[in-house]
């Protein structure tokens, strides 16, 4: 029986590099992503929070501005994810296009040739 010849892809250190760092880069995009959004969302809720309570006791009066607060920091919380999740899509979806045009393409020329 004949072996098949196997093709042997010769690499550089330079593509190694660039492999490594191309599979750096989700994560790191995951990482900002996630660091940015939770001070985002602590800012959304601890501050309309803090203000609702400060109402309340300034005025003495049940905590009705506390809770006044809590729903629009509610609704800023959803706005912080949202804004997050369509960020990273974008970023993603740049990345995606930037490496298919780093990519070559194979004209038929090239098939044909092998």
């Amino acid at each position: 029986m004949r072996k098949a010849a196997t093709k042997k892809s010769v690499t550089t250190t330079e593509d190694v590099v660039q492999q490594r760092l191309s599979a750096l880069e989700p994560k790191q995009q995951f990482l900002s992503a996630a660091m940015n959004m939770g001070w985002q969302l602590g800012g959304a809720v601890l501050i309309p929070v803090f203000i609702g309570v400060r109402i309340d006791t300034h005025y003495h009066s049940t905590p009705s501005y506390t809770l006044v607060a809590l729903m629009l920091a509610t609704v800023g919380a959803v706005n912080v994810v949202r804004s997050t999740i369509n960020k990273v899509n974008i970023e993603q979806a740049e990345s995606e296009n930037q490496l298919s045009q780093d990519k070559p393409k194979k004209s038929k020329e090239n098939i044909s040739d092998k």
